[in-house]
């Protein structure tokens, strides 16, 4: 058996569609990879591998007397995976779950934030014939945007009020996307940990979210660079107030002439988005950013 899951890129509503905003988010087209085969003992023996073929994690479940558990020493890895591969042992019994090999293969550095634990959770989900989001939840916390990235080739706005999921597929590639580019820091953000620090915050949500949902129309029907950098200007701004942190063109790029910058996700880490209105990026290679990707040839824009 094959599956495969798209990664992610967060364009809008970070940490906001946490509390219910609209999100644009953006399907990657990185992927990841599972295939399954059947093995001889009863157990579940995975590997996964990154997009340079090494074996980076390998594990081997058991279950005995009606209890899963892995061989190897304990981990952090281990215990997500475990904990996912006991949820779908509660909702489908063990003869469909042992017995199996699973190889995972990454298509993009797994650094990068663009989904390298939401793809694998789509695609257990796919292989068990199970709810993904229920899936993710039972493990993970966070508003699920990228398991419905997943499995879509094109934008999506996406919402998530009170486990009430809506995604839908929307039209975003402004004649200025060749003006747009992906960058990556260097620094992978912790996701669960920015999601706790954040819901630990305590501000007036309703208004921010009406001013977030509001850009994110403009966004998608924007039709001019400099209305669009004026867009993401102020989405910079409002997230930045109430996470009570710095936009990142203030706080390090400040000298930045060629455009706007953009977080994306969790701040301070992954990608950020950049406009340049020449195409000018030796700015951020003069910095030693060398990971820089024009967005149409990461993310699918239609």
């Amino acid at each position: 058996m094959f599956f495969k899951s798209n990664g992610k890129i967060l364009l809008s509503a970070e940490y906001l569609v946490l509390d219910g905003a609209n999100s644009i988010a953006l399907p990657s087209k990185l992927t990841q990879e599972l295939f399954i085969t059947k093995c001889k003992e009863k157990i579940i023996d995975w590997q996964s591998f990154d997009e340079k073929n090494n074996l980076w994690y390998q594990e081997k479940f058991i279950l005995i007397n009606e209890k899963l558990n892995y061989v190897g020493e304990k981990n952090p890895i281990s215990e997500k995976v475990l904990s996912l591969l006991k949820h779908i042992l509660k909702l489908k019994g063990p003869n469909n779950l042992m017995g199996n090999k699973l190889v995972n293969i990454l298509n993009f550095n797994r650094q990068w934030g663009l989904g390298s634990s939401s793809t694998f959770v789509n695609n257990l989900a796919k292989w068990a014939q199970i709810d993904p989001y229920e899936l993710l939840f039972s493990t993970f916390s966070g508003s699920g945007f990228d398991i419905a990235c997943c499995d879509y080739n094109s934008p999506i706005l996406y919402r998530n009020n009170d486990k009430s999921i809506v995604s839908k597929k929307i039209s975003f590639n402004p004649n200025f996307a060749d003006k747009l580019y992906l960058i990556y820091l260097g620094k992978k953000q912790n996701t669960e940990k920015s999601i706790k620090k954040y819901s630990e915050k305590k501000f007036e949500k309703i208004n921010l979210i009406t001013k977030i949902n509001s850009i994110n129309d403009k966004i998608i029907n924007c039709k001019d660079l400099k209305d669009f950098e004026n867009l993401i200007e102020l989405h910079e701004n409002i997230i930045g107030k109430a996470i009570s942190m710095k936009p990142i063109q203030k706080s390090f790029f400040n000298d930045y002439n060629e455009g706007k910058i953009k977080s994306l996700g969790s701040w301070g880490g992954d990608f950020i988005l950049a406009t340049s209105k020449n195409n000018d990026i030796k700015y951020f290679e003069k910095k030693g950013f060398k990971t820089i990707f024009p967005l149409s040839e990461i993310v699918y824009l239609n």
